[in-house]
C-alpha cells in the first residue's frame, strides 16, 4: 500500500465502507454515523495507515458499532412498549423484504452483504468479521433460512 496517510486511506475506503454500513446498520441509522463512529474509535488507538488491512478492520468496527446500537435500541423499544400498551391505536403495519432483512442481527446482515452483494468468498468475509470460514458458512446458512422463514411467514398473513 505504500506510505498512504490517514486521509488517503479514508478517501479510498469511504464509498465501500458507507455501502457496508448502510446494509449492516438499522434502517433508522445514518450509514455515515456508523462509519464516522468506527473511524473515530479506531483513531483513538492508532492511525489508519498503521493497520495491515484498514478496510477489514473498519468493517469489523462498523459491525460492532451497529450491534451496540441495535442492543441499545432494543432496550429502548422494550421500555416504550411497556409504556404504550394500546396496540389498537396504531395503524396496520405492512411488511417488506427489507423489514425482514433488518430483523437479522447486524453481523448476519454484514455477512450476507459481503458474500452476496460484494461477491466475496466465505474465507474473506470470515476474516473481515473475525470468525472462521466454517462459522461464516454456518451463520450465512442460518441467516438465509431465517430470512426465508420470515418472508414466507409474511405471505401467510
Amino acid at each position: 500500500m505504500g506510505e498512504e496517510d490517514d486521509d488517503a486511506v479514508f478517501a479510498r475506503l469511504y464509498p465501500s465502507l458507507r455501502r457496508f454500513a448502510a446494509v449492516t446498520g438499522a434502517a433508522d441509522v445514518d450509514p455515515d454515523d456508523l462509519v464516522q463512529e468506527a473511524v473515530a474509535r479506531t483513531l483513538r488507538s492508532r492511525t489508519l495507515a498503521e493497520l495491515d488491512d484498514p478496510g477489514a478492520y473498519l468493517r469489523r468496527a462498523i459491525v460492532n458499532v451497529a450491534s451496540n446500537r441495535r442492543r441499545g435500541l432494543a432496550r429502548w423499544r422494550l421500555a416504550v412498549a411497556r409504556l404504550d400498551r394500546d396496540d389498537d391505536a396504531r395503524g396496520p403495519e405492512y411488511a417488506s423484504d427489507l423489514t425482514d432483512l433488518l430483523r437479522l442481527p447486524a453481523e448476519a446482515r454484514a455477512l450476507l452483504y459481503l458474500v452476496e452483494v460484494e461477491d466475496r468468498t466465505y474465507a474473506d468475509a470470515a476474516a473481515v468479521l473475525g470468525i472462521t470460514e466454517e462459522a461464516a458458512r454456518a451463520r450465512a446458512a442460518r441467516a438465509r433460512k431465517r430470512l426465508r422463514m420470515e418472508i414466507e411467514g409474511d405471505d401467510d398473513e
